[in-house]
């Protein structure tokens, strides 16, 4: 195999339970390593090259404020929308992604 292998999200670590083997996993790219690898030797077997996701015409991003006054981003690219808040984070969904669709809907 030739090394590094490219990759599109940051590998980690791990060691198979089974063998006791040690890889770099990316994804479903699973490279074997040497005992002993840590994070900073991780390129030597994988370069991670993020692929550019094409920008929808439909996108924007908007500061809203919170209910306690925290600023939070609202992004929507095509018909994917997000927020930084923790309430998106954890359900994937919020009450500042809800209020944007319904105000771009409304115009």
């Amino acid at each position: 195999m030739n090394k590094p292998v490219t990759v599109t999200w940051p590998p980690i670590l791990s060691r198979s339970i089974v063998t006791g083997q040690l890889y770099a996993i990316s994804g479903d790219i699973w490279v074997p390593v040497p005992d002993g690898t840590t994070r900073k030797d991780l390129p030597r077997y994988m370069a991670v090259k993020r692929s550019e996701a094409p920008v929808s015409p439909a996108s924007g991003s908007w500061q809203v404020q919170g209910s306690k006054g925290n600023t939070y981003t609202v992004t929507s690219q095509g018909d994917q929308w997000t927020c930084t808040c923790a309430g998106f984070g954890w359900r994937r969904k919020c009450r500042h992604v809800a209020e944007k669709k319904e105000e771009n809907e409304n115009r």
